[in-house]
């Protein structure tokens, strides 16, 4: 900045110092005959009329009120004004170029009108009208240049802030983005942790209190805890890659859940406790595969809350695909005693489920319960979370195969 200041400094002395001396080489040509004092101050005039213009970026109309008096006190001492050199035209132009339009308008006028009171004073008229007129056209195209480069670094000003501008919105969105994809990503660690940790802290428990009187029941919990810990990690894994941004053509993790998957889904909670009476309808394969996803999530996470809040009881899943949705519904008994002493997975029609009876809990404002809702509310669909009929708890509502993001 400060060089770019002083590189129009330099400009500003150099173009004071020609106006200058062409002002003041005209005016000694035309007065060698004159006294000794007249020509000394028709030479002051000149270098005066010429030098001002290293004021002309601080105040334009300043230097041209100054060029108007030397120019009248010029022509007074009996020679020609258009001898004072191109003086004005510089200060036409920077009036153009840096005061608003209006102003050099006006500026552009009195230019004008005093050129031609100062030319008719010392000329006949048809000299004067010939004068007057290349003279005034020099003047104005001198403004006219001053106005299109004024207009140009308006223009020039105004796409630099909407480039700035739009930089910043381009930073915004990627922060929103960023953001965003923190909390999907969030969302999903969740679903995957919460499902397999509540799993893996059911058998543990299950293990460490088998583990005296039944070694084969303990050795049944350790294998689901490892199965479940592995498959934890496997998801956890895939969203990492996915973080790092790992760029190569065949990665190594595993895909994104599906509807068809529930059945690995529902026996795993039925190891846990829990005994999963599981009604489907249509092909679950056939749905697509963002609805697909999020109703998966939903369905895992209205399970994980089953193991972890209602313990051994009976849980009804249905998931019913039809030709515009996908229906889902999960309720459970609350816990109560449903009557044998295993875990098991059956269909609508199998036994009661097993182990000791735990009042359920509402879980109606935790991350789950608002990643569920989430997920419903992103593709169009609907979702109700509540105590059911029976006692229990109830997650049942729909997602339309038709508002898949693509």
């Amino acid at each position: 900045m400060a060089g770019i200041r002083t590189r129009a400094w330099l400009l500003d002395v150099a173009l004071a110092a020609f106006a200058a001396s062409a002002a003041v080489l005209l005016t000694a040509e035309l007065t060698t005959a004159l006294p000794a004092p007249v020509r000394g101050t028709l030479l002051a005039l000149a270098a005066v009329h010429g030098s001002v213009l290293v004021l002309r970026r601080v105040s334009p109309p300043a230097v041209l009120a100054v060029q108007a008096v030397t120019a009248v006190a010029y022509v007074a001492l009996g020679m020609p004004v258009f001898m004072l050199g191109p003086a004005i035209l510089v200060t036409l132009y920077t009036a153009a170029v840096r005061l608003s339009r209006r102003a050099a308008l006006v500026s552009l006028g009195i230019a004008e009108a005093l050129t031609a009171v100062l030319m008719l004073a010392g000329s006949a008229f048809p000299e004067f009208f010939l004068s007057w007129v290349q003279y005034s056209a020099l003047l104005a195209g001198a403004w006219f240049l001053g106005d299109i480069v004024r207009r140009w670094q308006r223009a020039a000003a105004e796409h630099a802030r909407r480039a700035t501008e739009l930089e910043q919105a381009r930073e915004d969105l990627s922060r929103l983005a960023v953001n965003a994809e923190r909390i999907r990503i969030a969302r999903e660690l969740h679903d995957v942790v919460a499902h397999s940790m509540s799993v893996i802290a059911m058998h543990a428990g299950s293990g460490r209190l088998a583990a005296a009187r039944d070694p084969e029941a303990a050795r049944r919990a350790l294998e689901v805890v490892e199965e479940s810990s592995r498959h934890a990690l496997a998801e956890m894994r895939r969203l990492v890659t996915v973080l790092r941004d790992v760029d190569r053509s065949a990665p190594d993790f595993a895909p994104a859940p599906r509807l068809s998957d529930v059945h690995r889904l529902v026996a795993e909670v039925a190891a846990a406790g829990p005994h999963v009476d599981v009604h489907t309808e249509g092909d679950l394969a056939d749905v697509p595969d963002g609805v697909s996803l999020a109703a998966y999530r939903i369905v895992q996470e209205a399970l994980t809350n089953v193991v972890r809040h209602a313990g051994p009881t009976r849980v009804h899943l249905t998931i019913a695909v039809d030709e515009d949705r996908v229906r889902l519904d999960v309720s459970d008994h609350g816990g109560s005693p449903v009557g044998t002493t295993a875990p098991g997975f059956s269909a609508p029609s199998g036994g009661p489920g097993a182990g000791t009876s735990t009042a359920a809990v509402p879980a109606g404002t935790g991350h789950g319960t608002v990643g569920m809702r989430e997920r419903a509310t992103l593709y169009g669909g609907e979702l109700s979370i509540g105590p059911g009929p029976d006692g229990g708890w109830r997650v049942a509502g729909w997602l339309p195969l038709a508002a898949v993001p693509r």
